[in-house]
């Protein structure tokens, strides 16, 4: 089992060793995009990845703005920037080409044939990727022991939901501390007081918390 926090979409190591692409014909600067996925709690590494990947299967995309954009905003999800979420899935409904959906598909990492399913699941399901049956329902783990680089002193005692998809509240040492997260990114942010909360939604989604472990599993229950 992992003793770190993980995001297990991430495991396989989708995305081969990349340069960052240059998008400058299009009019945009990627090293100052990968610095904003930094500062928007996702991966740049992962994000030059994963933009790589796409712009590789569609080089229009290095001069058309519009198709930069999009490839842009997909991998910034990708790459753990959950702000951008509603934003990519919104780019991936109006895919129009044939390449323009093979390089969105090659830059989340997945096949373009399982990109329609993968766009429907998420309506309903924001945790959902092709692998997760592999990892028996387990999607991320968070919080770790920080003498490790993670972010609690002591295991969680609490978990509760709040009212917002993807979002729970952990109870560590006398502080509240809120996880956002779905399939590609997870972020911790210490609260000033205890959040509120609501009841269990009903989503198959639970959280695995126990006295050993600094880390807090979320697990998702596979339908049918």
């Amino acid at each position: 089992m992992n003793r770190v926090p993980v995001q297990l979409a991430n495991v396989s190591a989708p995305f081969p060793h990349a340069v960052l692409p240059d998008l400058s014909a299009a009019g945009l600067d990627a090293a100052l995009a990968a610095e904003s996925v930094r500062g928007a709690h996702g991966d740049p590494l992962l994000f030059r990845r994963a933009l790589a990947a796409g712009v590789a299967l569609a080089p229009a995309s290095l001069t058309d703005r519009e198709s930069a954009l999009d490839l842009v905003a997909i991998a910034a999800w990708r790459a753990g920037a959950l702000g951008l979420r509603a934003d990519a899935l919104a780019r991936l409904g109006g895919l129009d080409s044939a390449e323009q959906r093979v390089s969105a598909a090659a830059s989340l990492g997945i096949g373009v044939d399982l990109l329609d399913e993968f766009r429907r699941r998420q309506r309903s399901d924001r945790f959902w990727w092709p692998g997760r049956a592999d990892q028996r329902g387990y999607v991320l783990a968070t919080g770790g022991f920080r003498g490790l680089g993670g972010a609690w002193i002591r295991p969680p005692e609490r978990v509760e939901r709040v009212p917002d998809d993807g979002a729970f509240a952990f109870l560590v040492a006398d502080a509240w501390w809120r996880l956002d997260s779905d399939v590609w990114g997870a972020r911790l942010s210490l609260l000033p007081e205890r959040p509120k909360t609501t009841e269990p939604s009903g989503d198959g989604v639970t959280i695995v918390i126990g006295p050993d472990t600094h880390l807090a599993w979320v697990h998702v229950r596979e339908q049918g």
